[in-house]
């Protein structure tokens, strides 16, 4: 399935229906340093668990959703941080404010992008964390 996403209503049926599995290494690539291939199977991993059972072209939905806020999660980082290296790496070190947990690890769940999403607005306005 390609199509082009014009609109957030887009994107909505796009994860229902299930993105391309080739989105991974895309949003991996985009969110995890060159240098660290330990942590970019294991992000690429959490993305499709437990999809990996499933060989077809696509990601099911409940996958499809853990890469959108991948995406979500990254997109915000390099507007916050506004350089792409300088997100990657602030994505991928463990921090104090999610119990020494790295947020590329923590935003796969639901809850935990909300709380990424919302370090990364404060740093991007000025506000304490």
């Amino acid at each position: 399935m390609h199509r082009d996403l014009t609109s957030v209503a887009d994107l909505f049926l796009a994860v229902e229906h299930g993105l391309p599995r080739a989105v991974i290494a895309e949003l991996v690539a985009a969110a995890v340093p060159a240098h660290r291939a330990d942590l970019q199977q294991k992000l690429a991993d959490l993305i499709e668990h437990p999809d990996a059972s499933n060989a077809g072209p696509d990601l099911s939905p409940a996958s499809s959703e853990r890469a959108e806020r991948i995406a979500r999660m990254t997109t915000l980082a390099r507007q916050a941080l506004g350089d792409d290296d300088e997100a990657k790496e602030w994505l991928t070190q463990p921090r104090d404010l999610l119990s020494g947990r790295m947020p590329i690890e923590v935003a796969v769940t639901d809850l935990g992008a909300r709380l990424v999403e919302r370090i990364l607005l404060n740093i991007e306005y000025g506000l304490p964390a």
